[in-house]
């Protein structure tokens, strides 16, 4: 009997501590790993997603995080290599070396001109939203050498494309305050009548860079941005090149040709100014024009077929040189191209 109630009361005691086990035992059945598959697809989604970025393999050198500022760096990199430094003269070879800072058409020493010249126009801004008020033309006896984009005074004026201020002037009886970016895409851009200087001269400026306020100084009736597209100081008519309506250029690229100046098409003959009197007494060469271009001054009682025997050519490559026809008729005084 006694033996009977050692162990009932073992067995009590046994039952007693069967609920503190319960405490310390449940809990840690948490920690413990199901081998049976009963992971749900959420954990295993995790588990993967962790694994991948703490994780290096022969096919993935970098991180997720790691490779995405790879990227920026080499996107930033490959935008700063658009811009010149300091001294680096844009589009040094085709003008001859020549960086003047007093006039817009400072080439008239260049002897000859490309026939073709490719320009790129990937990374053109326009310089103001304003439509167009006045276009590209003739105008009261003088010549419109670029169009009118309607601004308010103060307005802000971008640079057109990457580039670098040449020109840093005020002229009381046209442009008034203005100024000309020489873009290493072989193109120049002239922004007239402002009202003040963002920029100074030799300044290397980004495309979309602010470098003006628009204005209404010099020869204007009203606020308004006069501005010009000009190729070795030659005037092109603005719109051949930019969609005004729509704010960007019509193509990534716009091809110089002899039809750029015509003008019928309310252009400007390029060999007219070529021909005029040159501010400087230095030729240039231009090493991307196909040989030596000449020119003859048209006197009273020239003909087309007179000046082609003359320089042993014929009417038709003189009308093709020149843009013209065989009907044209040719003013004294003027300049044609000969070779």
């Amino acid at each position: 009997m006694r033996k009977s109630n050692i162990v009932l009361a073992g067995s009590l005691k046994k039952l007693r501590l069967l609920p503190l086990a319960a405490m310390f035992l449940i809990p840690m059945s948490g920690f413990t790993q199901n081998n049976k598959g009963n992971t749900t697809e959420s954990d295993r989604a995790e588990l993967k997603y962790k694994q991948r970025h703490s994780r290096l393999n022969a096919n993935n050198l970098y991180a997720d995080g790691i490779k995405i500022k790879r990227d920026l760096s080499i996107l930033k990199e490959i935008q700063e290599e658009r811009i010149l430094s300091e001294d680096e003269i844009p589009a040094e070879d085709l003008y001859g070396g020549i960086w003047n800072n007093r006039y817009v058409n400072a080439y008239r020493s260049i002897e000859n001109i490309p026939d073709t010249f490719k320009v790129n126009l990937a990374n053109f801004t326009i310089p103001t939203t304003g439509y167009i008020t006045s276009n590209f033309g003739p105008r009261r006896r003088r010549m419109h050498y670029g169009i009118d984009l309607k601004v308010q005074t103060g307005d802000t004026i971008y640079a057109a494309f990457d580039g670098k201020v040449r020109v840093k002037q005020y002229e009381r009886r046209g442009y008034g305050y203005y100024l000309t970016l020489r873009h290493p895409n072989g193109l120049e851009t002239v922004y007239g009548h402002l009202s003040r200087f963002l920029v100074e001269e030799d300044d290397v400026v980004k495309s979309g860079d602010p470098i003006a306020l628009g204005g209404n100084t010099g020869r204007s009736t009203g606020s308004h941005l006069h501005f010009e597209i000009r190729f070795l100081g030659n005037p092109i008519n603005p719109t051949y090149i930019v969609d005004f309506d729509n704010k960007v250029c019509h193509k990534d690229t716009y091809m110089v040709t002899a039809n750029s100046y015509n003008r019928s098409s309310k252009g400007v003959n390029v060999n007219n100014l070529a021909s005029t009197p040159t501010r400087s007494k230095v030729s240039t060469t231009n090493k991307y024009a196909s040989g030596k271009v000449n020119y003859y001054r048209i006197k009273k009682g020239d003909t087309l077929g007179a000046i082609a025997r003359k320089y042993g050519t014929s009417v038709s490559k003189l009308c093709s040189l020149n843009s013209m026809t065989a009907k044209t008729v040719l003013r004294p005084g003027k300049a044609i191209r000969t070779s």
